[in-house]
């Protein structure tokens, strides 16, 4: 998963978005992600990726708004959001 970590670091660092990575012992990982004033939780974990938005309106929960078992399909994603800037 590191990989896929790095290629996402990469992803957020070209577009200059403030981003914080979290690893833990079970080998997940999680991307704190903001752009501009909306706050985005990445997540990976065996083997899947998924993004959620985070909201208050909405307590923060473990499992993801949206899950990809696909790098490519979870890429186009993460590029939507940023370059859009629209999560739903």
């Amino acid at each position: 998963m590191q990989l896929y970590v790095d290629k996402i670091s990469e992803l957020i660092r070209s577009n200059e978005f403030l981003y914080k990575i979290h690893s833990f012992d079970s080998g997940a990982f999680m991307i704190d992600l903001w752009i501009d004033k909306d706050f985005y939780c990445i997540q990976l974990f065996e083997n899947k990726f998924g993004i959620s938005q985070v909201i208050e309106e909405v307590d923060f929960s473990t499992i993801p708004d949206k899950v990809y078992a696909q790098w490519e399909s979870f890429k186009s994603e993460l590029e939507k959001v940023m370059r859009n800037r629209n999560f739903r």
